[in-house]
Order: C-alpha cells, then sequence, then structure tokens
C-alpha cells in the first residue's frame, strides 16, 4: 500500500480534468484550462498545467500559441521539436475539419453561400493564403484547393497551379479568394491587377470566373462587384472607414 505521504497530490487530476473538460464546451473554460486541454493531446502522460502557464505568459492567448512557429515554441521550457510541431499541427486539423466540412455543403445557393465559404477558408491564417474553388455547371461544389501562401502581407498564385486546379477538377466556374490577416478587405491595386491576369488565365482554361473575394478584419469585399459585401465591425467602426472606401 503507498505511503499516504508520498502520495502524489497530482494523481489523478489528468484524468479527471480531461473527463471534465469533456463534457463542458470549450467557451466555458478559462484559457488556462483550454491550454491545458489542448496540451494533454500532446503530451500523453506528463502534467501540463505549468507549461499551459508558460505560453500563455509569452503569447497571451490561446490562438496566438496556436499560431506560432515552430522556432519560437522550442524557446519554451519543455517544449522540443515533436511537441512543437504537434501544437502546430491543430490549426492545419482545424483547417482540413472545416474544409472538409464545407464541402459537404454541395452546391452553392447564393452569395451569402459564397460569402461563407470564402470566411471559413482563409479568414483566420495568419499569412495572405489564396483559395480556388471549382464548381460545376450547376454551382456544385466539386473541390476547394490552396493556390498560394504568401506573408503578412502579400501572395502570389503561380499560373501553372491554377491551370493545374482547373484541367484537374473540369470547372465550369472558379471562384478565387484570398485575406488580409489583420489588414481591411478592400483590395489592393496589384489585388485587382493579379485578377485580372488570373481571370485570363481561367478564361483561357475554358472556365468561367465568379468572382475574387477577399476577407479582411472588417469584412468581406467583392472585386467583381467592386464593393464591400459584409461587414464584421460595428456602426460606429464603419464610419470611420467610410473614407476609405468612398
Amino acid at each position: 500500500m503507498k505511503d499516504e505521504k508520498n502520495k502524489n497530490p497530482h494523481e489523478g487530476h489528468r484524468a479527471r480534468t480531461i473527463d471534465n473538460y469533456s463534457r463542458l464546451d470549450l467557451c466555458e473554460l478559462s484559457p488556462h484550462q483550454v491550454l491545458e486541454y489542448i496540451l494533454f493531446f500532446v503530451f500523453p502522460r506528463c502534467d501540463v498545467n505549468v507549461l499551459a502557464h508558460r505560453l500563455l505568459d509569452r503569447y497571451n492567448t490561446v490562438q496566438n500559441v496556436l499560431d506560432a512557429n515552430e522556432f519560437s515554441l522550442k524557446e519554451i521550457e519543455g517544449i522540443n521539436d515533436r511537441s512543437a510541431k504537434m501544437i502546430t499541427g491543430f490549426v492545419k486539423i482545424f483547417d482540413y475539419y472545416m474544409n472538409s466540412k464545407m464541402s459537404k455543403k454541395t452546391k452553392l445557393n447564393g452569395w451569402g453561400d459564397v460569402y461563407d465559404l470564402c470566411e471559413n477558408l482563409v479568414r483566420f491564417h495568419t499569412r495572405e493564403i489564396l483559395y480556388g474553388i471549382a464548381l460545376d455547371s450547376s454551382f456544385r461544389i466539386i473541390r476547394q484547393r490552396k493556390l498560394g501562401t504568401g506573408t503578412f502581407a502579400s501572395v502570389v498564385a503561380a499560373p501553372n497551379l491554377v491551370c493545374d486546379f482547373i484541367n484537374e477538377t473540369k470547372a465550369a466556374f472558379i471562384i478565387l479568394t484570398h485575406n488580409h490577416p489583420g489588414g481591411i478587405c478592400k483590395p489592393s491595386d496589384k489585388d485587382i491587377s493579379g485578377t485580372e491576369e488570373l481571370k485570363q488565365i481561367i478564361k483561357v482554361m475554358k472556365a468561367n470566373f465568379i468572382d475574387h473575394i477577399v476577407v479582411g478584419s472588417d469584412g468581406v469585399y467583392s472585386i467583381e462587384f467592386n464593393k464591400k459585401v459584409r461587414s464584421f465591425v460595428d456602426k460606429e467602426d464603419v464610419k470611420s472607414l467610410t473614407a476609405i472606401y468612398e
């Protein structure tokens, strides 16, 4: 029988915590609890309480922890190469889940569906990322594919990737979407000129271009309609941004 003096006070904590957290919506938990729950999957046997505090001390939010790169994470005591790769992998899993879930919505029945799909694909990335969405002649989604990953401020799509995407999917219609991380959704001159070039490539490939949707921190912009079509900010913020869009 184990000596009560030497009994580990944390024994059973992990099992109890996982059981408790799994019964709750994560929104009901504190950031530390959410991060602790995530770290249970990275470290199958260790007590991750202290490590969760270290990560939040460094990155401030759970989102920032998951968005951090491997090299930065490995500077934290207790994080090695393997665990850093696993932590950064959660965002990839989330992307895969959202893409798979949206692909179940096989037909786009209006512009609202288009904007929803584009938001889910690119809104929360920390680097600019460009997606192509292939539709058949009945506006059913055939496939979504990442066509370019850039920096915080720019993304470029290689023409051959666009051609390959259309050729493989036999798409009748193509929608493009990319994000402006932390910036407004109004497209830059480079966004507009790049769209014109891609429209020509799509035309040569015998597909029809529908729109290029830009998703920013303030809303959604349609390059084809040349206007902001969805807003994420409140009325006062909209007033302060009015001059930018006029």
